[in-house]
């Protein structure tokens, strides 16, 4: 069962089965069913935004009935909010130990947002739906979820030492700048895939572009900011 932590509206619940032989466990089943909501939720979500989805329609996508879907979240909107949940809370984590002035260096902050949203590339497009969406939705989209996600990256930014020469009233445009150059790359991978014939899902390109925003990072912020050589490895540290 996937546990909630930032928003406190709504809940999502897994049902307990008795055993039969041949079958998997209860828990394991459920999680396997939860697990393909949430992946048929989060495609539909980024496609079609919150308004434009339907019950029937994800349940559909998961090879389920709609009724059963009920037993694993109690609406549309927990379903929603878990399926942000389940992709952001890595985010948060990741941005979180960037800002932590206690945590010792490690990998590049970079390659681990990379590396995240290549295996949920569907999450960058839902950002980008429901930022553009509007109304109370969006609104609480940006309030619960875009909201947190740059006052952790402010964070991170402020920690730096090599943002002295950056103004504080600088700090939005630089927070832009990474949203568009990160999940712009994944949310518009389709469109700009078609025009420059690439696969910009491919583990070649996400690696080809996490070099690029190293590069983009020393020259923003000096020699070893972040943490990413041209190689694709890590520096060596003293």
């Amino acid at each position: 069962m996937y546990k909630r932590s930032f928003i406190s509206r709504g809940t999502h619940r897994l049902t307990a089965t008795t055993p039969q032989p041949g079958r998997a466990a209860p828990a394991d089943e459920a999680r396997s069913s939860a697990d393909r909501i949430l992946d048929a939720a989060e495609a539909l979500f980024a496609e079609h935004g919150f308004a434009g989805t339907a019950v029937r329609d994800i349940a559909q996508r998961a090879d389920l009935n709609p009724g059963s879907l009920y037993n694993h979240f109690e609406s549309k909107q927990a379903l929603y909010e878990a399926v942000l949940e389940r992709g952001l809370r890595p985010v948060f984590e990741i941005l979180d130990r960037a800002a932590d002035p206690e945590a010792p260096p490690g990998r590049g902050v970079l390659e681990d947002l990379m590396a995240h949203l290549a295996s949920s590339p569907n999450l960058a497009r839902l950002i980008q739906h429901e930022t553009l969406a509007g109304g109370d939705q969006a609104l609480g989209f940006v309030r619960g979820w875009l909201g947190p996600v740059y006052a952790r990256a402010t964070a991170a930014l402020q920690r730096g030492s090599q943002l002295m020469d950056w103004e504080q009233e600088d700090f939005p445009l630089l927070l832009m700048t990474y949203h568009h150059l990160i999940f712009g790359h994944f949310a518009l991978a389709g469109a700009l895939g078609e025009v420059l014939e690439m696969d910009l899902l491919s583990p070649e390109a996400v690696e080809r572009h996490t070099r690029f925003l190293g590069k983009v990072t020393e020259k923003l912020f000096g020699p070893l900011a972040s943490g990413v050589e041209d190689n694709g490895e890590e520096p060596e540290r003293e």
